[in-house]
């Protein structure tokens, strides 16, 4: 494989519907001229990079090119001093010839837990302002995440796209977290295929409202493959975000690691493990752009390397997976449980007692028990090992998430029956390579399902992660989650109030206690739940 091109977005043309509308005073910076005729900066966002205590990314785009790209960097009570040259990435789409600028700083050398005020420019353009906060070190501390994936511009104006996707965006604002988890699916650009940066354009700047003061860390979907992109499609994608380094000589921010306080997060390429066939497609001859396997198992030697050393490491507690697709689901119009990350990934979760998963793909909301290991005589199926649905003990065994209600057009809320009446509802299994959907003869019982949104009336949510380390070595740590729903957006509700829908705690032990390099399993009763989340 050869190295991503390098990309820019013409950034000038569509945004976000609305996307001035109800927004903190800081927001209305992005309506300043530009000087002399010089583009401004836009869609700003932040990235980790792989120690989020002392590194930020940040990136941004220009409708054209420009002289001199920079950021400005200071404190709130120094004031502006440091300027960082940029490093100018650019692309072209291979349907439509539009050139895409982006421009990336990595700042390294920071303060951990620390607040920064920066000033993004260019020669001949007014700056651009913002400010944002450091991850907490290595040491054991109290912090917020949210997560969700398939998200869209927020603007009907594009395919696949609705009005909700700006609402989300507003919504991880009033949850305020330290960083947001964007499962996969993000700008639906190959769904609009003459327009793909255009498309791109609108999601970035939409985005934008939360990730010019916050990380958003994202993991590529199969929307993110687009014909015209590149041997794998991803040149949009790899042009637009810089995100922490593999090591990989090719494939540098495809997958990647970062540990805040004690939690160490992997965001993982479903595209290279999945054996589904649901890219891009050429309207004409209706091939599609299929990548599976396209790393000759690099992903999978990266995440055995990095779960080893995490969990040799007493300081971590806790292992968050994040990608798209997924290896349960039991939505009626589900891709299928893929056979391909149950024959790959889920052994390797197993092994080192990776304690969340959180995906999208699916555009609705379900729950798994605690899984590990495979049931015999299955499609190797995920055995449960607890039951329980208030307190988990992650040491036993790992949970899964679909989050897929992000804001897209396209949402389901509906689910396999249970056909037999025994209180277990069937599911499809994806078992080999077929074009979207799912091979309708190979199901079954879903008997790791243990929560699911069936309300239509709330068909888009946010879930939201509080970790709370404990008070001292061997003490109990807890990851309370919280699953937000809320109705559609409308011109006339923009920003629908999120509803509390289904709450539960993780815990384990913290391993600054333990003997050996692996935690104790089922040591402690289960805990009670965490007390309610603000919001």
């Amino acid at each position: 494989m050869t190295r991503q091109p390098s990309r820019r977005a013409l950034l000038r043309g569509a945004t976000a519907a609305g996307a001035l509308t109800a927004l903190p005073g800081s927001a209305l910076l992005w309506a300043r001229p530009a000087v002399a005729g010089t583009p401004p900066p836009e869609q700003v966002h932040l990235q980790y990079g792989t120690e989020p205590a002392h590194q930020m990314t940040l990136s941004w785009a220009t409708g054209a090119a420009v002289r001199r790209p920079r950021l400005r960097l200071g404190t709130p009570h120094q004031g502006i001093g440091r300027t960082v040259a940029a490093e100018t990435r650019t692309y072209v789409d291979g349907l439509n010839k539009v050139e895409t600028y982006t421009h990336h700083v990595r700042l390294h050398g920071l303060r951990p837990d620390s607040t920064y005020v920066y000033e993004l420019l260019h020669d001949g353009a007014a700056p651009v302002r913002g400010t944002f906060r450091t991850a907490p070190g290595h040491e054991r501390t109290a912090f917020r995440f949210t997560s969700f994936g398939d998200l869209g511009t927020g603007s009907t104006a594009w395919q696949k796209s609705a009005l909700h996707g700006a609402a989300a965006v507003r919504q991880v604002e009033q949850f305020d977290p330290l960083f947001h988890l964007l499962n996969g699916d993000l700008a639906y650009a190959n769904n609009n295929p003459e327009r793909q940066p255009q498309c791109w354009d609108a999601f970035m700047n939409n985005m934008s409202v939360s990730a010019r003061s916050r990380p958003w860390m994202p993991a590529p979907g199969n929307h993110e493959v687009e014909l015209g992109g590149g041997e794998l499609g991803y040149a949009s994608y790899a042009t637009r975000f810089a995100l922490p380094d593999n090591g990989s000589r090719d494939h540098c921010g495809n997958w990647y690691g970062f540990r805040v306080g004690s939690v160490l997060f992997v965001s993982l390429d479903g595209n290279d493990l999945a054996i589904e066939d649901d890219a891009s497609q050429d309207p004409v001859t209706g091939r599609s752009l299929y990548i599976s396997g396209y790393s000759r198992g690099a992903q999978l030697r990266w995440l055995e390397r990095t779960l080893r050393q995490a969990r040799a490491d007493r300081g971590v507690d806790w292992i968050v997976a994040s990608l798209h697709q997924f290896a349960m689901s039991s939505s009626a119009t589900s891709h299928g449980g893929d056979m391909g990350l149950r024959e790959q990934l889920l052994p390797v979760l197993d092994r080192y007692g990776v304690d969340l998963v959180l995906c999208g793909h699916d555009h609705d909301y379900e729950r798994t028990h605690p899984v590990r290991g495979t049931d015999p005589h299955s499609l190797l199926r995920p055995a449960v090992v607890d039951d329980r649905l208030d307190a988990i003990d992650t040491s036993k065994g790992t949970v899964h998430l679909i989050l897929g209600g992000g804001g897209t057009a396209s949402h389901d809320d509906t689910y396999l029956p249970d056909p037999d009446h025994d209180g277990v509802p069937d599911a499809f299994v994806r078992t080999k390579r077929l074009p979207y959907k799912a091979d309708p003869d190979a199901t079954e019982k879903a008997t790791w399902s243990a929560v699911r949104d069936p309300d239509t009336h709330y068909p888009y949510g946010i879930a939201v992660f509080d970790v709370d380390p404990g008070r001292g070595p061997g003490d109990r740590t807890t990851i309370t989650v919280g699953y937000y729903h809320t109705p559609a957006a409308t011109p006339a509700d923009p920003l629908p109030r999120p509803v509390l829908f289904d709450r539960f705690t993780l815990h384990r032990d913290r391993r600054d206690g333990l003997q050996g390099a692996f935690p104790r399993q089922g040591a402690r009763p289960a805990a009670t739940p965490a007390a309610g989340l603000s919001g």
